[in-house]
């Protein structure tokens, strides 16, 4: 009989928590819980001294979502601005150290300048890329706008790919048009940098006065 009452009560205290964490996950994607969510990016900043900030998130934060009002900044201020963001993504694969992104997509993104951040010592003997699965099944950029302190006068693009990281190995897709000055690229990337392993499929047509030419400053 004791036994019996204390698997009860054990059973009964599971489903109290279970609750629990059903309605605490139920309350972030509420108003208030889009808004502390929204606090807690804006406020965390890496040691490099890039933060993110968000003025507010739309739609469900366990799915289709819309970020409004991004901004990225170093120690100098904003670098990065984009009015909206539509994200589509999966949280909890991050439980298994994933992250899920099905399609990130932005009509507008605008570069102002490079991005000057403060230099953080790192173990010569760490991985190049993360011991992080990272999937974006699709990223477009409608009007990728990079600013004259980026390449030395206005240039508008278009981007549209997509990338994997996972083992160690990076797979990469782009294709990117300038929509002004004629500038192209199709690139195709497959690498594994602890093994020395590089595959790249690069068709570029950088005509003079283009993106490319301000970048490299030829």
């Amino acid at each position: 009989m004791r036994g019996r009452r204390i698997a009860k009560w054990v059973g009964i205290g599971l489903a109290g928590l279970l609750a629990l964490a059903a309605l605490l996950l139920a309350g972030i994607n509420t108003g208030p819980g889009r808004r502390l969510v929204v606090d807690q990016i804006n406020s965390f900043e890496t040691a490099s001294g890039l933060n993110v900030q968000i003025g507010r998130i739309e739609g469900s934060i366990y799915g289709e979502m819309v970020l409004r009002d991004v901004r990225v900044r170093d120690p100098k201020g904003v670098f990065l601005t984009a009015p909206r963001i539509a994200v589509d993504w999966r949280p909890f694969a991050y439980l298994n150290n994933h992250v899920d992104a099905r399609s990130v997509t932005a009509g507008l993104v605008t570069l102002q300048r490079l991005p000057a951040l403060k230099q953080v010592p790192t173990d010569p003997n760490a991985p190049i890329l993360p011991d992080l699965d990272i999937d974006i099944g699709r990223l477009k950029i409608d009007r990728l706008v990079l600013e004259p302190p980026v390449a030395g006068r206005r240039h508008v693009l278009s981007l549209d790919g997509k990338a994997r990281i996972a083992d160690r190995r990076a797979q990469v897709t782009t294709n990117a048009v300038a929509l002004s000055g004629g500038d192209r690229l199709r690139l195709v990337l497959d690498a594994v940098p602890d093994d020395n392993r590089l595959i790249l499929d690069a068709r570029l047509r950088a005509p003079q006065g283009g993106v490319v030419a301000g970048l490299t400053g030829l």
